[in-house]
Formats: C-alpha cells, structure tokens, sequence
C-alpha cells in the first residue's frame, strides 16, 4: 500500500467527517459519493445497490446528469454473475478496493459481453470499487469509472483509507434512520391515544407537541427555580424516591387533577441505564362505564352502583334512580368493596380510575 500525501490525507479526513453526518441512507450515499468523486477524478461515480437475484439496481450518480445508454442498467443486472468485481465480493468477505484491471487484462475486458454490453457503450476502461455490505446475492457499492487511465496505488489506498469510516457512517446512519421511523411511529400512536409524552431531560423535551403546554394547563405554570409545576416536580421527588423507602420498593402513583369535567392523568416511566426517564399524560373526558367496570370482575349491578358512587352519587340517589332500597345499594357497596380491597368511596375512586387508566395507558 503506497503512503498517502499529507494533502490526501487531509482530503480523506474531511471526507471520512463529512459522511459520518450522514442521519439516513440516502443522505449518506450522496456524501459518499460526492467525497469519493472529489477524491478520484473519474467520468462517474457511483452508489450502487445490486441484487441479481431478486433484478433489483438502486444507482445514484456523479454527476447526476451522466447519460446512461438505454438498457445498460438491465444488462448489468443479467451480467452480474460474470462482473468480476461483484463476484468477488459477493464470494469473499473482502470489501477493499479492487479493479477490474486485478482480475481481467484489457483484452479480456474487451472480449466480455459485459464490455459490449455495458461498459463499452458508457465508455468505461476502467474501474474501481470498494463493497460497504454484502447479503447474500446483494451488494452495496460505490464504483468508480474512468475512460482512458486506469486507476492508481493510490486511488486504491484513498479507497481502503475511507472503507472502515464509511462502513461505520453507512450502519450508523442506517440505524437512525431505523430508530427514527420507530420513534415516529410509537409518537404517532401517542398522539392518535390522546397521549403526551414529555423525556425528562434538561430541560424537559416534549416528544409529542403540546405536551408541555397541556401539562402546565392542568398542573400549573413552572417555577422560578424549575421547568416543573410545583406539584409535578413533588410528585416526581417521590416517584424516584420509592426504592429508598424503609419499607421497601412501592407502587408508582399517578398525579391526577380534574378541571371542567376532564381529567388529566400523570404517569412517571423510571429512568434505566441511559434512559433520562419520561412522564406521560393523558386527558379524559369520559368517567368509567359499568361495562368497564364489570371488567374488575364485579357484577352487572355491582358495577352500575359503583359508577354511580364514584361519580358523587348517595346511596339514596343510586336507590331512587335503579328502583332499589338504599340499604340495597349498600350492600352492593360493600360487596364491592371486599372484591376490590378498598375502604370507602375515595379509595374506591381512586382504585377504579387507577387501574382503568393504566389499561388506556
């Protein structure tokens, strides 16, 4: 391998920086491509995705305005099995810059049908290429291609230098873009929930719009001294400091208020590892069904004398309106009561609206 100029090294660097910006396959195969073109003066340069199995050729070119015969690319693909370079990635796991020129004379070259057929009428003598990943029949490559000089030592160094950096920038922007169409998705059914989600990172980034705001219409507006409503941030001191209890780990409680018939429910997600932990919410306009509610294994009537209670309703009310006795509808009560493990009407409350909300959440 010939030893890079302090001028190419410099280029190689600049280049290996600049694609390694790359957030996504398709910005980074122009960067790489624009690099490897300003590196290596050739007619064309190209990125190139080829599976001969499935006929599949995914190009970008520089210069995008390169005039491509009618039907080469068609050819290229028939004739994958015989280009010399694509065969030889395909069948080794070497991906470093290898010519044409390594594996065929220029006669041989000349008496290929992949010359007549392609590169003869793109004017093409020369070519280099080094693979970033290869799948079975698939390859993924950026090609250079030259008309009347073939390659140098050092075009194939400049090459081999920027392999590993590419390699890197090309999963690395692959996985963005993977990571960023999950997270899209996932903030796409948060918001179709009617679900905010706020990363509790400094300061607080709302990852669903409108979230901060519907947090401080409900909680209050931050204080001097923190992004947090005052409650909110108490609530969220004793959230983290549940495994630190004498009594061992306890249950994360929601925060909840009610304005105007809605209610507003705050739900604390840990942090782990390096997850900086988040806080969902989730406003409600609708109180719990005796449907629902019959799904906490309470009967029919049970669950209709509890939506009634827990709505603020007496034992006399909830008589007159199912034509029942006031002790009746005590009875339910309690009865319901012993099923759920709660005392009274306000734990009662708090229990149903606890469990049916951690279901919609």
């Amino acid at each position: 391998m010939v030893e890079l100029t302090a001028s190419d090294l410099e280029g190689v660097l600049l280049a290996a920086q600049l694609v390694g910006t790359a957030q996504d396959p398709s910005e980074f195969s122009q960067l790489a491509t624009e690099q490897v073109a300003r590196l290596l003066p050739s007619e064309v340069v190209t990125f190139n995705e080829i599976d001969p199995a499935n006929g599949q050729l995914n190009v970008l070119s520089i210069p995008s305005s390169y005039p491509y015969p009618p039907g080469v690319e068609q050819d290229l693909i028939a004739l994958a099995d015989q280009h010399p370079l694509i065969h030889y990635h395909v069948h080794s796991s070497d991906g470093s810059a290898k010519k044409i020129s390594d594996f065929w004379s220029q006669a041989e070259f000349h008496a290929s049908a992949l010359y007549e057929l392609v590169y003869q009428p793109m004017e093409v003598e020369y070519q280099i290429s080094i693979t970033l990943s290869t799948l079975h029949s698939n390859v993924v490559a950026i090609v250079a291609n030259r008309s009347h000089v073939d390659f140098s030592e050092r075009d194939r160094t400049v090459l081999n230098t920027l392999r590993p950096h590419f390699v890197q920038a090309w999963y690395s922007a692959r996985d963005h873009h993977r990571l960023r169409t999950l997270l899209n998705s996932t903030i796409g059914a948060l918001v179709e929930s009617d679900v905010g989600l706020i990363v509790l990172s400094d300061p607080p980034q709302e990852l669903t719009a409108g979230a901060l705001a519907t947090l401080y219409r409900n909680f209050g507006p931050p204080t001097a001294s923190s992004p947090w409503p005052l409650q909110v941030e108490q609530w969220m001191l004793a959230q983290r400091s549940r495994f630190s209890s004498p009594d061992g780990v306890k249950l994360l409680t929601p925060l909840r208020v009610e304005k105007g018939g809605r209610r507003m429910a705050l739900r604390y997600l840990e942090e782990l590892g390096d997850s900086p932990g988040a806080v969902l919410l989730q406003e409600q306009t609708s109180r719990p069904t005796p449907q629902s509610l019959q799904s906490l294994g309470l009967s029919a009537r049970e669950a209709e004398v509890t939506a009634r209670a827990i709505s603020g309703a007496t034992n006399v009310s909830i008589g007159e309106t199912m034509y029942i006795s006031p002790a009746t509808v005590k009875r339910h009560l309690e009865n319901v009561y012993a099923k759920l493990g709660v005392k009274g009407r306000g734990e009662l409350a708090a229990f149903v609206h606890d469990v049916l909300d951690r279901q919609l959440l």
